[in-house]
């Protein structure tokens, strides 16, 4: 039985490292795409910065294995929220 839970709770991990490193690749993407369409400096800059930001928090990703903690994929989510946020303020003004 103990076999059982460890696999459930690995898969249940690996799972949630996979969801992470998809959001990350997806967003990458997206801001790729708007670096393209972006009018002028200023917005370039700023996507760039979050570009280099999100790669980093991949590659970082990716180089950890399964066992990463609850807490620190949680902290991961805020980071990507962060990131997104401070874009988003910046290019308002």
């Amino acid at each position: 039985m103990s076999k059982a839970i460890f696999w459930q709770y690995n898969g249940f991990i690996q799972s949630r490292k996979e969801k992470l490193v998809n959001m990350l690749i997806s967003e990458i993407i997206f801001l790729k795409t708007n670096i393209k369409k972006a009018g002028n400096r200023i917005e370039i800059k700023e996507l760039k910065i979050a570009l280099d930001k999100l790669e980093y928090l991949l590659n970082k990703l990716k180089k950890f294995s399964s066992d990463i903690p609850e807490t620190d994929f949680d902290k991961i989510i805020m980071l990507i929220y962060g990131i997104f946020k401070n874009i988003a303020e910046k290019l308002e003004v």
